[in-house]
């Protein structure tokens, strides 16, 4: 990637270092699971060894009887509300009645060591009535299933339509039906789900958590505990990975329980196979489109069938329903659709949300018909994608105005002159055959139509520093960075004199979860808010210290200028100190929205939208069946770039992630509902020796509602991964493979 430079701009648009990046290089960041304190209790937890059952009973007696054992907590143990979820709250805390998954959690147990921790929890004794095991859609969805929550196996379904597709089948010249699959994907970050909680002498609960949302986190606590809100303290950073698989609660509840029942610091973190065993994954999913073009390959309509797997509770699996519907039609015009979405219950652990948030799974599928489409046509795939996108200012598919889609286009021409673009039809050796796959990306930056108030802070220290406070965790993704540039870059100061204090309630606003590519969108619009407020008022006593009218003043290098004087913003702080005002600022940002969602569902549509185009080479070993991807490249829109290379780092990681997704991950799950893929070992993600030749080129799109122009980047790069590389696979052996992962058996 070229890096661009925009002179006008002092700190952002340029690739500075992380702030963070000499403390994990060195390794001096502790991450919250190193965390210690003196008399700290360790925590196992007591998981179901069966998929789905009733539970008969639950005996502690045994392992109460361990000296060293200071707390075993059950069901009858939480005060307030045993149930917990991002969107519905369904999923027990612990568990009484029935468990739904294999390790779901039943007992907490609270030792002075983790060996006796870990001996008591294997004395509890539980009882169950083992109950049929759903492994699949399929299964759940038939008439004969068993019922694992009162309202049945479909968590929620909605249909949406628009004009006649019965009409535009009549009229089509070309429709093809077709059938696509993709699999469970986990997370594997690389530092497990856990934490540590104490009581300070206040009488708060502090919890220290890997986790993507402080406040939803406390509000969860505090709803199981029965206790204000006010009374958590929860604090999220610095957190070693996530990509959504730590944005609904982990270990947060637990942690806080057992601190409270005991009084004492408690640490809980799990093995990496009780990771693999317990932790959250990417919903499955089978979708069956029905897809109408005209002779020269315009859309005409499309009918989609959406089933997506949610496991044994709903986690974020509504909002997940939603981005897969609202990406099912693509960036596409179609004035015909039908749109049959169902969120469906298994006993396959929990789904939740997983960077792309439902959309690679849709993508899959329209950008894989797409390319059938344009395949039994003989047009060429990109020629077709030009002739049908949207353009800016047109109505997209639910009658939403299309803002800047000028860069989809733009990464489409330059996709079309690629150099691996236009040699994909030479072939390596003879046992090796070449092939080149493209697919594009929409994805919507934020919430969408759910109501969006973040909060940020900057407090100007008079020692010369500005602290920025937002509650956007970052986990790797960079946006401490990114922030601090957008704040250096509004106040005119050096990026050096802006200190980072973020994911603490006790000391940053809301500003909500870092989910959904929002965190730079929003956290940066409130964070400028809260300059603007702080400039507004310095202003006024530059005023005052010079004894000139605002119209006068100037301002630039962090200083007000008065003819041939000048004040630092630091010293006019001096002067706020001592007549005892704030040198806090907060801002609150009103994310732009639709005032009411598309019927049927909770967020659709998006105002704000990325884009992205990737090109895919690809080998086939005829011998074997591997596939092997040499060469990527990634075309971005996605408004202006802050930090080039923190960017492109993002496209790159959710790249590799998507080659996962693509060719070897597949969570699988045995008869008896146990998962069969717990570790690095048996679940098997991309390597370093993996890692194809990546080129990255970003669109010059600007978004005048982001800060700066900026959009989102965390998502955009792993959706349209599986289909351009089914797509490349398929140039090269002649044969669609429409259920991925594309593992060796399913190419021979």
């Amino acid at each position: 990637m070229e890096e661009e430079v925009e002179q006008k701009y002092k700190s952002i648009t340029r690739s500075v270092p992380r702030i963070d990046s000499e403390a994990k290089v060195s390794g001096t960041l502790k991450f919250i699971t190193d965390m210690k304190i003196e008399n700290m209790l360790i925590a196992s937890v007591v998981r179901s060894k069966y998929a789905h059952a009733q539970i008969l009973s639950i005996d502690t007696r045994e392992a109460e009887k361990i000296n060293g054992v200071k707390a075993i907590l059950t069901y009858k143990d939480i005060p307030g509300l045993n149930a917990y979820g991002a969107i519905v709250p369904d999923a027990p805390v612990l568990a009484y009645d029935r468990v739904r998954y294999y390790g779901e959690p039943i007992a907490l147990v609270a030792a002075d060591t983790e060996e006796l921790s870990r001996e008591a929890a294997s004395l509890v004794k539980i009882e169950y009535n083992p109950l049929p095991v759903i492994h699949s859609i399929d299964e759940s969805i038939a008439p004969e299933a068993v019922m694992l929550h009162d309202n049945g196996n479909i968590a929620r379904h909605t249909i949406i339509k628009r004009g006649d597709t019965e009409r535009a089948k009549q009229e089509a010249y070309l429709t093809l039906e077709r059938t696509y699959k993709t699999p469970l994907q986990k997370h594997m970050f690389l530092e497990p789900e856990g934490g540590v909680a104490y009581v300070d002498e206040a009488g708060i609960i502090n919890v220290f958590a890997g986790g993507q949302s402080p406040y939803r986190d406390k509000l969860q606590i505090a709803r199981s505990l029965n206790l204000p809100p006010e009374k958590i303290r929860t604090v999220n950073y610095p957190t070693g990975g996530a990509f959504g698989g730590k944005d609904d609660v982990t270990v947060q509840i637990h942690l806080a329980l057992l601190a409270y029942k005991t009084g004492k610091p408690v640490k809980l973190w799990l093995s990496r196979e009780e990771s693999g065993i317990a932790g959250y994954h990417r919903t499955g999913s089978e979708i069956k489109l029905r897809t109408s073009v005209d002779r020269e390959g315009r859309l005409l309509s499309n009918e989609a069938q959406i089933y997506l797997d949610t496991g044994a509770y709903q986690s974020f699996g509504p909002t997940i329903l939603d981005v897969s519907i609202e990406t099912i039609n693509g960036p596409y015009r179609i004035p015909n659709y039908v749109i049959n979405a169902n969120l469906v219950y298994t006993n396959n652990g929990i789904s939740s949300a997983f960077r792309g948030f439902g959309a690679p799974e849709s993508n899959f599928a329209i950008e894989s018909m797409i390319n059938e489409i344009a395949s039994e046509l003989h047009v060429d795939p990109i020629d077709i994608r030009l002739k049908n996108i949207l353009n800016t200012g047109e109505e997209g598919p639910f009658r939403n105005t299309i803002r800047h889609s000028d860069g989809l286009r733009e990464a489409l021409l330059r996709a079309k002159e690629s150099k691996i673009w236009n040699d994909k039809m030479q072939n390596a050796k003879p046992w090796l055959r070449h092939g080149v796959g493209i697919a594009i990306a929409i994805k919507g930056v934020g919430f969408g139509t759910i109501p969006d108030y973040p909060t940020a802070a900057i407090e100007i220290a008079t020692e010369g520093k500005i602290k920025i406070m937002f509650s956007n965790v970052d986990y790797g993704q960079g946006i401490n960075t990114g922030n601090a540039q957008l704040v250096a870059e509004k106040l005119d100061i050096p990026l050096n004199q802006v200190e980072v204090r973020h994911a603490d309630t006790k000391y940053s606003p809301d500003t909500g979860s870092s989910s959904a590519s929002r965190s730079t969108f929003t956290s940066g619009n409130a964070l400028l808010m809260a300059c603007d407020k702080a400039l507004n008022r310095l202003k006024m006593e530059a005023c005052l210290y010079f004894g000139a009218t605002s119209e006068n003043l100037e301002y630039r290098d962090g200083k007000f200028y008065y003819k041939d004087k000048s004040v630092s913003i630091y010293d006019l702080a001096k002067g706020l100190k001592s007549k005892g005002e704030t040198l806090r600022f907060e801002a609150t940002y009103e994310v732009p929205r639709y005032p009411a969602p598309v019927e049927g569902t909770l967020e659709v549509p998006h105002v704000v939208y990325m884009y992205g185009a990737m090109l895919s080479s690809a080998l086939l070993d005829e011998l074997t069946g591997k596939v092997h991807i040499d060469k990527v490249e990634f075309y971005a829109d996605i408004g202006r770039v802050i930090n080039p290379s923190i960017a492109s780092g993002q496209i790159e990681g959710g790249i590799v992630q998507g080659l996962g997704f693509s060719t070897t991950e597949d969570l699988k799950y045995d008869n008896n509902g146990k998962p069969l893929g717990n570790n690095y070992t048996t679940y098997i993600v991309p390597s370093v020796r993996d890692i194809p030749e990546i080129y990255v080129e970003f669109m010059n799109n600007i978004e005048e509602l982001g800060p700066y122009g900026a959009k989102g980047v965390g998502e955009i790069s792993i959706i349209p991964v599986g289909a351009s590389v089914m797509h490349a696979v398929y140039n090269a052996s002649g044969k669609w493979v429409r259920d991925l992962p594309l593992l060796p058996w399913k190419l021979i």
